[in-house]
């Protein structure tokens, strides 16, 4: 038995309950146009690139797995990385603790390492600034700018449906 509140998840698949369907993309001038109809995909997210605390967040989680020096100021990364993606964040980290592991094995010479690498403050530092988003800035204001086109049309359709429903219409 189907309730009142069940419904198509995406025009002529089978109806499920509870269901949510989600899709993303980072190249949404390449969505098929049958996907945005009315009943496919009914709200659009845009997930822009992290702001200085999200960004001080996501380098939180990944720093997790690598040994820092106490010194070493995630918040100073975090201030040097404006347009990074969170990838990019975790590449930091990454790339940092393997600087720090050649420079603990250039400083033990040919013999065992005594102790773990650490990531320095110095070290971070250098790396981070270094570093580069992998979405240059002309791309960012592109994506920003089909964003705004994409909700912009797809609100006037809707709105120009709702403003036609209970008008009269009279062709001449």
């Amino acid at each position: 038995m189907k309730h009142a509140t069940d419904r198509p998840i995406l025009d002529g698949v089978e109806t499920l309950t509870g269901v949510f369907v989600f899709a993303a993309t980072s190249k949404p001038q390449l969505i098929d146009a049958a996907l945005l109809r009315p009943g496919r995909f009914d709200r659009l997210v845009f997930c822009d690139f992290p702001r200085w605390d999200e960004r001080l967040e996501i380098l939180k989680v990944h720093s997790r797995t690598v040994s820092l020096a106490s010194d070493a100021s995630l918040e100073d990364v975090a201030s040097l990385t404006e347009g990074f993606t969170g990838a990019d964040l975790a590449a930091i980290l990454t790339d940092a603790g393997l600087a720090a592991v050649h420079e603990l094995l250039d400083n033990q010479g040919n013999g065992v390492p005594e102790s773990e690498p650490c990531i320095s403050k110095e070290l971070l530092m250098s790396v981070a600034r270094k570093a580069r988003p992998s979405t240059p800035a002309d791309e960012k204001r592109r994506y920003d700018k089909e964003f705004g086109e994409f909700v912009s049309s797809r609100k006037s359709i809707s709105t120009k449906a709702r403003e036609s429903k209970g008008k009269k219409v009279t062709l001449a």
